[in-house]
């Protein structure tokens, strides 16, 4: 079992909102949203492949195997149902868990994100393997950074910076080339996405930048986009905005999207 961790378990009337880490992160990245979002959900965090305490098999970490790896935790867990809140490649394992497992998922939100990797989205993620290959984990970090933190945060909190600096010269050179490859593959079908999914994109986002965003939503027929303070790493950066902006547009848009359907089925009921 990958591991992991469980907050606010004892309320069991609450649902479930399971976390689910960017490429290199690892499930601490959550911390300081954990307690806000503990006050309306029974919250699981984990550690995928390559990421945290994860298991860190021969690479790449492909999607499917991402998915397969998150569907067997919920079912040893015994979690029925859950909103899936993933951010960068967790927002992909969370709209492809969604559209294999709709009966699975409540809702998504998926921050900075995409669904296929286009040639200008792939030669960003490629000089990060590259430098990786050339000058070693904290090479890749640095030039990974600017793509990934907005610069307000470089420039406010460079302890931050310094702090994931220094976690990233502790990885092993073939974990991390196993997710980036894993990243570069895969193409989810959003058409086939049935469940409500709200993106969310941060304004300086440059890796994913809001014009992906706007096409993901146009292309999921239960969607809505919602753009926040700061860049890929958006609610990571700015906790704050996930529960006071992020989960309240997203009641409102399943509120919505309820009284739509109670809408179309009292059609259909008067026209048979």
């Amino acid at each position: 079992m990958l591991p992991f961790e469980i907050f606010n378990s004892q309320d069991i009337e609450k649902p479930w909102i399971v976390l689910i880490n960017g490429l290199f992160a690892t499930r601490q990245s959550w911390s300081a949203s954990i307690p806000e979002l503990a006050r309306d959900y029974r919250v699981l965090s984990y550690d995928g492949r390559g990421q945290g305490e994860g298991p860190r098999p021969l690479g790449p970490y492909l999607l499917e195997d991402l998915v397969n790896d998150l569907a067997h935790l919920l079912f040893e867990l015994g979690i029925h149902q859950a909103t899936l809140l993933g951010i960068s490649n967790g927002g992909r394992i969370a709209l492809e868990f969604g559209r294999l497992y709709p009966g699975k998922v409540e809702a998504i939100i998926a921050c900075d994100t995409y669904a296929e990797v286009g040639p200008i989205l792939k030669m960003k993620i490629s000089s990060w393997k590259e430098a990786n290959r050339i000058g070693g984990p904290t090479h890749r970090f640095d030039v990974a950074t600017p793509w990934i933190w907005a610069e307000k945060t470089i420039l406010d909190y460079p302890e931050l910076l310094k702090f994931y600096r220094e976690r990233a010269h502790l990885e092993k050179l073939h974990v991390i080339e196993a997710l980036i490859d894993g990243s570069m593959q895969g193409e989810i079908a959003l058409e086939e996405i049935k469940v409500p999914v709200l993106f969310v994109c941060g304004e300086e986002d440059v890796l994913t930048p809001p014009y992906m965003h706007q096409q993901m939503e146009m292309r999921v027929k239960n969607s809505d986009l919602i753009m926040i303070k700061g860049a890929h790493a958006s609610v990571l950066e700015n906790p704050l905005e996930l529960t006071t902006q992020v989960i309240p547009r997203l009641k409102a848009f399943l509120k919505q999207s309820h009284v739509q359907r109670e809408l179309l089925f009292v059609d259909s009921e008067n026209l048979s």
